[in-house]
């Protein structure tokens, strides 16, 4: 892909990645690299996780995205789950 509709902010790399599974991207001519930077600006969930393609579709279907002055049931219920999972006694949701 040569990318002329894209503004030439850095180099690219010299490979075309279009899927991801687990921790593993894999490149449009099949060869796979471990995904060191899948959390930069977001979460590291790995690509592809039954579970996690599942819960976002059904999010999908129901809301995008709101601020963090509305409750949302779904983040919700992520909070008590990390809290309860953790060291936490609370959680933040936000981004960079």
């Amino acid at each position: 892909m040569s990318g002329t509709a894209l503004f030439d902010t850095y180099a690219r790399a010299p490979f075309v990645f279009d899927r991801g599974e687990g921790s593993w991207l894999l490149t449009d001519k099949g060869e796979r690299y471990l995904d060191f930077g899948g959390g930069i600006a977001v979460s590291s969930l790995g690509h592809g996780h039954p579970h996690l393609v599942a819960a976002l579709t059904e999010q999908a279907q129901k809301l995008w995205h709101l601020s963090n002055i509305y409750e949302i049931p779904g983040q919700t219920r992520l909070g008590e789950r990390l809290v309860d999972n953790t060291f936490a006694d609370k959680v933040f949701f936000t981004n960079s």
